[in-house]
């Protein structure tokens, strides 16, 4: 059976996300143009020539009690929206970028959303719209400034901007 396309792309995300090399939670991104064709991919992991967790079999984060949501800067790994915004450059303004993830304990589906770092990116980037996963079938679609304010006002604890 032909799913629609943004099924499609959310489960070309989801295989990206195997790629990962995050011992505890990978993502996948997608960034699609105006035409349904494919700009640029991402996963989350360690930068290029860089060890990931996987290769050196453990995760500061976690060895840490580093709780999930904070201190992403004491991470090795990139997340996968930056990695397909970097890849794709200026080409991602008036993108779509779909985004998967899954636990990889259980590999069961995640409904985590972009970090702040993240939403900051995909706002200055251009990009249009972002489709998230929010289970087997589910998926959520945003407005990037949507997406920062409310991670802004996560981040910084600041009630209406």
């Amino acid at each position: 059976m032909r799913t629609n396309r943004h099924q499609y792309f959310l489960d070309l995300a989801h295989r990206c996300a195997h790629q990962g090399t995050c011992l505890r939670r990978n993502f996948g991104a997608i960034i699609v143009d105006e035409y349904n064709t494919i700009v640029s991919t991402g996963y989350t992991g360690a930068p290029r020539k860089q060890l990931d967790c996987t290769e050196i079999k453990k995760c500061w984060r976690q060895d840490h009690n580093i709780p999930s949501g904070s201190h992403y800067e004491k991470c090795r790994s990139v997340h996968a929206e930056m990695n397909a915004l970097i890849q794709a450059g200026k080409q991602a303004r008036g993108c779509t970028l779909y985004l998967s993830g899954y636990e990889v304990p259980t590999e069961a589906p995640t409904s985590i959303w972009p970090c702040f770092l993240c939403s900051k990116m995909i706002v200055n980037s251009g990009v249009k719209t972002i489709i998230m996963r929010t289970g087997a079938s589910e998926f959520v679609e945003m407005d990037p400034v949507y997406l920062y304010q409310m991670r802004s006002r996560e981040a910084l604890g600041e009630g209406n901007i």
